[in-house]
Formats: structure tokens, sequence, C-alpha cells
């Protein structure tokens, strides 16, 4: 399945994000929010809209990083499904926080993690090759609201 990203959210980065560094750094609780011990080998359909054919458009997951722990704002079922198949996955990453909101400290531990986490930056007309799987509709997602 050929992908391209979806209309971003300005104030946050895309990059191809390496997976086994980002399970080495995400919050294993946080990510446990997505509430299954079963991770079906299927897109959700809302995740994709119609692209130029036969790209589609993809809603990237998000992560924001706090103390060097990667957490996610949404898209986690999206990242499990992709890091089954993928070494590498598309993501957006919510910018750095930075004074008052973050100590010096903290804030370089961020960028270090980061600098570990990111394999590039995106750019906007890339195309991504995804597994071909099957394309359902999986319940209602709060995240997407539809």
């Amino acid at each position: 399945m050929l992908v391209r990203i979806s209309a971003p959210n300005a104030k946050d980065e895309h990059y191809l994000v390496d997976v086994s560094q980002l399970r080495e750094i995400v919050d294993e609780e946080d990510l446990a929010c997505r509430e299954s011990a079963i991770i079906n080998d299927a897109y959700h359909q809302h995740w994709f809209s119609e692209g130029e054919d036969p790209v589609k458009e993809f809603a990237l997951p998000v992560i924001y990083l706090r103390h060097g722990i990667a957490k996610f704002i949404n898209g986690r079922h999206r990242t499990l499904v992709l890091s089954k198949h993928l070494n590498a996955i598309p993501m957006a990453i919510a910018a750095l926080q930075t004074a008052p909101f973050v100590s010096k400290a903290e804030f370089a531990l961020n960028c270090e993690t980061l600098s570990r986490l990111v394999i590039r930056k995106i750019k906007s007309d890339e195309v991504f090759t995804f597994p071909e799987l099957p394309v359902e509709y999986l319940g209602f997602d709060l995240n997407l609201g539809k």
C-alpha cells in the first residue's frame, strides 16, 4: 500500500522513526492504554483517506517526549500494527518543550533522545510503502473522532 502523510498539525515535526529505539524509550504503561493485548494485522479504515490514486493519505501517530520517554498523544494502535512489519515508521513528534515548561537538563535529555529515535525528517510529498494488510472498520476511534 502506498501512503503519504495527511495534512499535519503545523507544530508537529514529521520523522521516520527507528522502531527498535522507540521500543526502548516508549512509556509501556502509556502504550498499554490501547487496552488490547491482541493487535490484529489489519488497518483501521479511518487511518486513511483518499489521496492521489493509488496513494492514500495516512494519519500519523503522534508522540511527545517527557524526561527522555516517549508518550502518545494518539496512534498507539497504528504504531503497534506498523511496528510488527516495519523497522522504521513515519510519526509526528510534538515540538519539544522549552523553559519555563521544562528545565535545561530535561530539554537536553529530550534532544538526545530525539537524536537516537529519529532516522530522518520526512518530506511533505514523500510516499511510503506499507505492508499489504486488510483495511477494516475496527470500531469508533476516539482520536480520529470517527
